[in-house]
């Protein structure tokens, strides 16, 4: 069976550790540099901000907006909640399938599962069918696994 790696499933710890960082330094600089100017922000920040945040907080000193940092840490939060619920799901086919089976079967696993973001890989080996994946379930209705259900059931008899 091929091996395939979904690359947001293993980056979604990262971007989520890194969102909820960039959201709490935001908060705690807020109030620090409220007002100020980016001559004065930039001395104000604490030095192990992420070079990105201090690139950030210094813009909105720039352009006068530090006033809206509390609201910009509250959309990152509220951005971080609701990315959790979404829910990954792979579905791997024998052959590569049409749009409108990709969205029937996207549609269906929305219905059952919610809000689901859905990668479609091929996988030659299947002969026939899908195995969906949703979280920590498994459907697998491919051919090798009849298959193989029906050698396991020939044998035991």
């Amino acid at each position: 069976m091929a091996t395939t790696i979904d690359a947001r499933e293993l980056a979604s710890p990262l971007v989520e550790a890194l969102l909820t960082t960039a959201a709490e330094q935001i908060r705690a600089a807020a109030p620090r540099i409220a007002g100020l100017g980016p001559s004065d922000a930039a001395a104000a920040l604490p030095a192990d901000l992420l070079p990105q945040v201090r690139n950030f907080l210094l813009a909105m000193a720039k352009e006068g907006l530090t006033g809206e940092l509390g609201a910009v840490a509250a959309a990152l939060q509220s951005y971080l909640e609701a990315g959790s619920r979404v829910i990954d799901a792979s579905v791997t086919s024998a052959i590569e399938l049409s749009s409108e089976q990709k969205e029937r079967i996207a549609s269906e696993l929305r219905q059952r599962y919610g809000d689901v973001h859905v990668t479609y890989y091929v996988d030659p080996t299947l002969i026939g069918g899908l195995i969906i994946r949703v979280g920590d379930q498994v459907l697998d209705n491919s051919l090798r696994a009849r298959l193989s259900a029906i050698q396991r059931a020939l044998q035991a008899s």
